[in-house]
């Protein structure tokens, strides 16, 4: 038996070594949790939160023009140069994005040509995190059970080997009991997906609603102008100076 063969037998001959490596999966799914809700998900659901409660006080008839007048200030937090500069990285990219489409009408308002949704991309990325490490622990639940059935079967034919029918017995035995509590870790990897799976998906309908008050506020602070309405417009002037042009002087 080879050096490594014997070592992954000797760490699952062990009793009780699945149901410990099945309980420190489901902990590590627990852990990660938790982990990204304190580093990234609150962070995150605060920076979207100040900048609502920030864009909300402009509201009024003249929002857009408290909005032209305060934009130094707001780009200065948008942009995440404030107090700690904890913004998402993404937040910040999807301000920048924002900000390079405004144009000032010259009327004490800005205009652009997209809505806030489109500018703001991947503010979802603590769910997407959790998604994929609730791949991996399925990845790793099932790669410990690969190794139990391997040690397993080295087991069993280290038994057999031996010609002795009471031993070949013994060796089956132990190669089902062995292999059947190693399938513990492939069931633990499963359920800390699913829980992972389901938090995600609780924090990306979270994510999703403070980003649409956010992006309601945004659109309501100024014009917003398609190229579609702006080569509209154009063909009304058109139109309007072609016919004062063709009226006969007077």
């Amino acid at each position: 038996m080879d050096p490594i063969t014997s070592v992954v037998v000797a760490i699952f001959a062990t009793p009780g070594a699945a149901l410990i490596l099945a309980g420190l999966i489901l902990v590590a799914g627990v852990g990660l949790i938790v982990y990204s809700g304190l580093t990234e998900y609150k962070s995150l659901r605060e920076e979207l939160t100040e900048r609502w409660n920030l864009l909300s006080s402009l509201r009024g008839a003249d929002g857009r023009k408290q909005f032209h007048d305060q934009f130094a200030k707001i780009d200065v937090r948008f942009s995440g140069v404030m107090s700690n500069a904890a913004s998402s990285a993404a937040l910040v990219l999807g301000w920048s994005n924002f900000r390079s489409l405004l144009a000032d009408t010259g009327e004490g308002t800005y205009a652009t040509s997209a809505r806030a949704a489109e500018t703001f991309d991947r503010l979802d990325e603590p769910a997407r995190a959790l998604e994929w490490w609730a791949n991996i622990l399925v990845a790793i639940g099932l790669a410990i059970t690969f190794m139990g059935i391997v040690a397993a079967l080295s087991e069993a034919t280290a038994g057999m080997g031996k010609g002795d029918s009471n031993a070949m017995q013994t060796a089956i035995i132990g190669l089902l009991a062995i292999a059947s509590t190693k399938f513990w870790t492939s069931i633990a990897g499963v359920v800390a997906s699913i829980i992972l799976r389901l938090v995600a998906r609780q924090r990306r309908k979270r994510i999703a609603s403070l980003e649409a008050m956010m992006f309601e506020a945004l659109d309501a602070c100024v014009l917003f102008l398609p190229p579609e309405k702006v080569m509209v417009e154009q063909l009304r002037t058109l139109n309007r100076i072609e016919q004062a042009l063709a009226k006969p002087a007077a």
